[in-house]
């Protein structure tokens, strides 16, 4: 089963790994009780090999138990990356801002980031601690 959650796509950027693990569990429940699946096995790609060290971390404790094997496809950190972009510190501060102000989570100019995204999920990529 190939899962399209909400972050899926053009999705990641006004999500979470936190809603993401919510959301991979509710399915792994339902192939469980209505699809027999008793074991499963997770391929994350990119922004899914953090979904799945999250789900391992934080999800259900049954259906991680159910998780036999987990495969990790060009794993990436966000945050290295934009550091290297030309344009980091003022992007960063601007998603800092945009929180202190209590506009997490309205959508970033379309000059900072290629795709649509929140302030509060460009933070928690990008920033140093963020959540994601």
């Amino acid at each position: 089963v190939q899962p399209i959650i909400s972050s899926s796509y053009l999705g990641f950027g006004h999500g979470s790994l936190e809603r993401d693990t919510k959301e991979i569990s509710a399915l792994m429940r339902y192939l469980n009780a209505h699809r027999s699946g008793e074991t499963f096995a997770l391929v994350g790609h990119s922004t899914g090999c953090q979904n799945s060290i999250h789900f391992l971390k934080n999800g259900d404790d049954d259906m991680v138990a159910r998780t036999k094997s987990v495969a990790l496809q060009a794993p990436v950190s966000d945050r290295e990356h934009a550091m290297m972009e030309p344009n980091y510190e003022e992007n960063i501060g601007l998603a800092r801002q945009m929180k202190k102000e209590g506009r997490a989570e309205e959508t970033m100019p379309r000059s900072v980031f290629w795709a649509p995204i929140t302030a509060s999920r460009f933070a928690s990529l990008q920033d140093v601690g963020g959540e994601d």
